[in-house]
């Protein structure tokens, strides 16, 4: 009865599996696994992935294949440490939710593994500051990179020299003479012990794009870009909506008091209205300047706001000041250069 139930939820999940195109030691595990040949299907993958060269999507593609063969035959172990591999090279990687508990439930256990990881397998590089140095930066929490291929060369160029650099945290890769101070592109694959992509950046069609950083002789260097700064825009704005709000209050008990004003409790016999209720009338005349002055006020500040979000500029150093009239918004302050 499980063997009907696994052979069912495979037949299913390959129905709607898309059709990628693959190597030809890809294609022969695939027709395995299309057969429900389990064990064939386990040896084919292997032998591809130990033939190496495959690109990212197929590696992880015969991973899956080795976990989901190696779950059918009831080594669920070997099926975990497979797709810790798989979910590693492809994180977004779903099985299908018709597969048997038998598959799914070492996915689910590589699944907690990555979960329970506080790093991801990912590679990065930056330019160095001295401008000669390429930084490749490499994170393998399952040790899984045995070298990593540096290809790298001027924009345009049709082949990209390539370069082996070793599977290290951080390596200071020093830039061919050729590219210090000039463009260059530069792509970079982390690969197996078989030669098998399993993370990389930038493709031959679409390289990573360095600038020259070198600035020519006698010019400053720009600063270096940081975020917009919307504190002061925010505070002005929050301290005008109160002051607005405080002239809505003030005006209602203007309001209010001149109701009183002008009610019959004001218009007694034998006293003036101002003898009877001269309190009245000084409280109405306080409550509407104060509601003139709160109005003003929060206009201003309101005003002031928008003017800062306008003219502001990323926060920077005071020397790099920029924006409407030679201002610019510096940390919580607006800082004016030039002739008014």
């Amino acid at each position: 009865m499980r063997s009907t139930t696994l052979l069912l939820g495979c037949t299913a999940w390959l129905l709607t599996t898309p059709v990628r195109a693959q190597s030809s030691a890809v294609s022969e595990a695939e027709k395995a696994y299309q057969a429900v040949d389990f064990p064939a299907t386990h040896v084919l993958a292997k032998r591809a992935l130990e033939a190496g060269g495959e690109s990212r999507e197929q590696t992880a593609r015969l991973y899956v294949l080795l976990g989901i063969s190696a779950a059918a035959q009831g080594d669920a172990e070997e099926a975990k440490t497979n797709f810790v591999v798989a979910l590693a090279v492809n994180p977004s990687l779903k099985l299908d939710k018709g597969l048997s508990p038998k598959v799914r439930e070492p996915y689910l256990e590589a699944q907690g593994y990555w979960s329970a990881s506080p790093d991801r397998l990912t590679l990065n590089a930056k330019p160095g500051s001295d401008g000669e140095h390429l930084i490749v930066e490499l994170r393998d929490p399952a040790n899984l990179i045995s070298k990593v291929e540096l290809r790298i060369a001027a924009p345009g160029t049709a082949k990209r020299p390539s370069f082996t650099l070793p599977a290290a945290a951080a390596t200071r890769f020093a830039l061919p003479a050729a590219l210090r101070g000039h463009d260059y592109e530069y792509t970079l694959r982390a690969l197996d012990r078989f030669g098998n992509v399993l993370s990389e950046r930038g493709s031959d069609a679409d390289p990573e794009l360095v600038r020259a950083s070198t600035p020519s002789p006698g010019q400053t260097p720009p600063p270096a870009a940081q975020g917009r700064s919307y504190l002061l825009p925010a505070t002005l704005g929050i301290a005008g909506l109160g002051a607005v709000a405080a002239g809505v209050v003030f005006q209602i008990e203007r309001e209010n008091a001149a109701q009183e004003w002008n009610s019959s409790s004001c218009e007694q016999p034998g006293q003036t209205r101002e003898q009877q209720c001269q309190s009245v009338d000084d409280s109405r005349k306080t409550y509407e300047h104060l509601a003139i002055g709160f109005y003003a006020v929060g206009g201003a500040l309101l005003t002031g706001s928008v003017i800062a979000l306008v003219i502001g500029r990323p926060a920077a150093s005071p020397s790099a000041r920029a924006g409407l009239l030679g201002c610019g918004i510096v940390g919580t302050g607006i800082s004016c250069n030039g002739r008014f």
